[in-house]
């Protein structure tokens, strides 16, 4: 069971992914910069992936609200979970589910929408093994999900 939840974690991350963010977002197909964390998504190792850096003036990207809820939702959700009475899959599931929101409702595009895919790699990399138990896995997602707002606005 826990084999066919990691495959089907997989297949979701790297079609969202593949697919870019959500279809209401014009013009992505324009962005195919090589380099591109959008180009490279699907095979970026966790360890390949460029992090994510402000724009050339130093300040924060510009990125839609739905982004920053989901964002928002994901840390809220960490947050309320108890270790101690929680279910550690229904806490993976509602992660995945919210992460599978921010991409189906990204309406981002250019620089902005490739520097939130640099972001987003690693959670998608982090929830393929996350395990709700382990305080470690928890702490690091909450870690991680806790600089959005240093690049993001």
């Amino acid at each position: 069971m826990k084999t066919t939840g990691l495959l089907a974690t997989a297949l979701v991350g790297s079609t969202l992914l593949a697919l870019g963010c959500g279809t209401n977002a014009p013009a992505h197909s324009d962005y195919t910069d090589e380099g591109s964390a959008a180009a490279q998504a699907t095979d970026a190792r966790e360890s390949d992936v460029p992090a994510v850096r402000l724009d050339s003036l130093g300040n924060r990207w510009i990125a839609n609200p739905e982004t920053t809820a989901g964002i928002a939702n994901m840390s809220a959700i960490l947050q309320a979970f108890d270790p101690a009475s929680g279910n550690a899959d229904t806490l993976k599931a509602a992660l995945e589910e919210e992460f599978g929101l921010i991409f189906e409702r990204c309406t981002m595009e250019g620089e902005a929408h490739n520097q939130l895919h640099n972001f987003l790699i690693p959670i998608h990399h982090a929830l393929r093994e996350f395990d709700g138990q382990a305080a470690r896995d928890r702490e690091a997602m909450t870690t991680h999900l806790a600089t959005y707002t240093t690049y993001f606005q």
